[in-house]
C-alpha cells in the first residue's frame, strides 16, 4: 500500500461567524481493488485495533460496514460478537448528518471537508449522545477509484466536561438558563443546527420551544435568509392547506387573487411550524410530500412548485402516542424528527429561576423606561428569591414570566420584590388528594357498623365479620 495525501486546503465559513479549516480527506490507494482481501491483511487489522479512535470501514457503493474496530463498538453500545457487516452505517452510527449531510458523501466525491469536524454518534438504538470528532479517509483502488471510507471518531465526553467546568454557559441565543439540562441542550443545538435536516422540537407549554426554533435558524447557514413561523393551532381547519401552500384566484368562495403560502414565503430560508401535532391528517400527507420531494402544489392549481426549505416543527403533545392512536403519521413523524430536541420542563431546572427571573425583571424595567414611565426596582429580597425556586412552576417559563411581571407592577419604586408581591399574581393550588391509611380505613369501618346498630357491639361485629372481643379490642386501642 502507499499513502498519497491530495492536496488543497481552504476555510469553511459558519453562519455564527466561526471560520473552520478545511481540506480534502486523506487518500489511501491500495495496490489490489479487492477490499476484502484488503482488509484481511494482518497489517491493516493491526492498525485499525491499535489506534486509540473508533474507527469504521465503509464500502463506498453499498454504505455497509465491511469493519469495526473494538473502540468503535464500545463507543457505539455494539456487542464484541455482533455481526455488524449486516448493518448499512447509517443505522449504526446514527447520526444526524447520516441523513442530509453525511462527511463521506462528501469526501467520496472530492468535497473538502471540516479538518475539525463534529458529529453526534446515537448508536443502533439511539439511546447515547456521543459528541465525537470525526476525520475521514478515503481507500481507493490502483485505478483511483474509491473503494471504501474509513471514519476515525474520538470521543469528546471528557473534552465537554472539561470546557463546561471552566466556562459554564448561561445562555445561547436569548435561551438563559446554565442548569446541567440546558448545557445538554445547548450542545444538541450547536450540533445539529448547522445540518440541513428537519428538526423536531417537544416539550411542555410554556418551556420556550419558540426560543429552541429560533437557535437553531439563528446557528444555521440559512440565518440570513426567510424565516417564518406557523403556528398551526391557531388557523381556521379549513384554511390550513391554503395558508402553508398557498392558492389561486377563483380557488375557492372569497379567494379573488393569487396567493403565495407560508412555504413558498420561506424558499431557500426556514419555517417553524409551531403545534405540528394539530395538523389534520390530510394535511399531513402534503407536509410529508414537501419533506420527502421538496414539492408544493397550490389549491386550485395542478402543477407542483420546488421549495428548498429547512423545516423546523414544535409541539407540546405527547407525538409517540398520537401516532400509535393514529392521530399522527407515522412516517410523517419520522421524517421531522431527524434531529430530536427535548426541552426540559422548568421544575426540572429550579437553579435557572433565579437568572430567569433577573432577565424578565430587567426587560420590564427597560420596557417602562422606553414608554416614559421609569421605575427602579432593587432585585428580589433573599425570602423572595426562596419563595421563585420552592414553586413547581407547572406553566413553566411562561407563568413565571407572568408572574414577575405582575410583582414589578405591584412593588413600590426603589424597593426589592417581596413574597407578597410574586405570591399574589399565584393561583391557589388545589390540595391533592391523600389515599387514606389502613388503619383509617378501619375506623371508619368501625364506627359505620356502630351507627348502623345503634352501638350494639356484639350486631356490629357480625356486621364487620369479627368477634366481639376483637372489636371491643380493637375499640380499646382506637380511644
Amino acid at each position: 500500500m502507499r499513502l498519497q495525501h491530495r492536496r488543497g486546503r481552504g476555510i469553511l465559513a459558519t453562519p455564527a461567524g466561526a471560520r473552520w479549516p478545511v481540506e480534502r480527506p486523506l487518500d489511501v490507494t491500495l495496490e489490489d481493488s479487492d477490499l476484502d482481501r484488503a482488509l484481511a491483511h494482518p497489517l491493516v487489522r493491526g492498525l485499525l485495533e491499535a489506534t486509540s479512535d473508533g474507527a469504521v470501514v465503509i464500502d463506498a457503493s453499498t454504505r455497509q460496514i465491511r469493519a469495526i474496530n473494538r473502540r468503535a463498538r464500545q463507543l457505539l453500545g455494539a456487542g464484541a460478537d455482533e455481526d455488524m457487516a449486516v448493518h448499512p452505517c447509517k443505522t449504526t452510527l446514527n447520526a444526524p448528518t447520516c441523513l442530509d449531510a453525511c462527511p463521506l458523501t462528501a469526501a467520496l466525491i472530492g468535497e473538502p471537508v471540516a479538518g475539525d469536524l463534529q458529529v453526534i454518534y446515537r448508536g443502533r438504538g439511539g439511546d447515547r449522545i456521543l459528541h465525537a470528532r470525526t476525520r475521514m479517509i478515503i481507500l481507493r483502488g490502483p485505478d483511483g477509484a474509491p473503494l471504501a471510507g474509513v471514519e476515525l471518531f474520538s470521543d469528546m465526553t471528557e473534552q465537554k466536561s472539561l470546557q463546561k467546568a471552566l466556562a459554564e454557559r448561561r445562555s445561547l441565543h436569548r435561551i438563559i438558563g446554565r442548569s446541567n439540562p440546558m448545557q445538554t441542550l445547548y450542545d444538541l443545538i450547536e450540533q445539529v443546527a448547522p445540518y440541513d435536516i428537519p428538526v423536531l422540537i417537544t416539550g411542555e407549554s410554556g418551556v420556550g420551544k419558540e426560543r429552541i426554533a429560533d437557535a437553531v435558524q439563528h446557528l444555521s447557514d440559512r440565518a440570513a435568509r426567510p424565516y417564518v413561523k406557523v403556528n398551526c393551532a391557531a388557523i381556521n381547519p379549513s384554511l390550513v392547506e391554503s395558508e402553508l401552500f398557498g392558492h389561486t384566484r377563483g380557488a375557492f368562495t372569497g379567494a379573488n387573487r393569487d396567493r403565495r403560502g407560508s412555504f413558498e414565503e420561506a424558499h431557500t430560508g426556514t419555517i417553524l411550524l409551531d403545534e405540528v401535532g394539530e395538523l389534520p391528517l390530510g394535511l399531513q400527507a402534503k407536509l410529508l410530500r414537501v419533506l420527502q420531494q421538496g414539492e408544493i402544489q397550490r389549491v386550485g392549481e395542478d402543477r407542483p412548485r420546488l421549495v428548498d426549505v429547512r423545516v423546523v416543527a414544535a409541539t407540546n403533545r405527547k407525538i409517540e402516542d398520537d401516532v400509535a392512536a393514529g392521530h399522527f403519521r407515522e412516517d410523517l413523524y419520522y421524517r421531522l424528527a431527524g434531529a430530536r430536541l427535548i426541552v426540559p420542563p422548568l421544575r426540572e431546572r429550579l437553579s435557572d429561576v433565579p437568572d430567569l427571573a433577573a432577565h424578565f425583571l430587567g426587560r420590564f424595567a427597560d420596557d417602562a423606561r422606553e414608554r416614559g414611565r421609569p421605575k427602579e426596582v432593587a432585585g428580589f429580597s433573599a425570602e423572595a428569591r426562596e419563595w421563585l425556586v420552592s414553586q413547581e412552576w407547572r406553566g413553566n417559563v411562561r407563568e413565571l414570566e407572568n408572574v414577575v411581571r405582575l410583582a414589578f407592577i405591584r412593588v413600590p419604586d426603589g424597593r426589592p420584590i417581596a413574597v407578597e408581591q410574586l405570591a399574589a399574581g399565584q393561583p391557589v393550588q388545589p390540595k391533592k388528594a391523600v389515599a387514606p391509611s389502613l388503619a383509617e380505613l378501619e375506623s371508619q369501618a368501625i364506627e359505620r357498623a356502630l351507627e348502623r346498630t345503634a352501638g350494639n357491639l356484639s350486631a356490629a361485629a357480625r356486621l364487620l365479620g369479627i368477634d366481639r372481643t376483637t372489636l371491643w379490642r380493637k375499640l380499646k386501642k382506637g380511644g
